[in-house]
């Protein structure tokens, strides 16, 4: 039994070491170089964007939290 005992023991400190020596080489190990970077592509064709005319009238009209209170049309008197 004192045998199998030293056997066991002995086979766990070489997995050990085996499992500590494949650990560090995986973290010391050079990484491949990069592929080599090709060339841009050409940038697709600028293309000017549609003018359009910009108001904030219908977010203010819509907010509860103006100081001024929200805008309604208030009729003729």
């Amino acid at each position: 039994m004192d045998r199998l005992i030293n056997t066991a023991w002995r086979a766990f400190w070489v997995g050990l070491g085996a499992s500590a020596v494949l650990i560090t080489q995986s973290l010391l190990a050079t990484a491949p170089p990069p592929p080599p970077v090709e060339a841009d592509p050409a940038p697709p064709p600028a293309v000017e964007p549609a003018v359009r005319a910009k108001s904030a009238d219908p977010i203010l009209s819509r907010n509860p939290f103006d100081s001024r209170g929200p805008r309604v049309a208030r009729p003729a008197s």
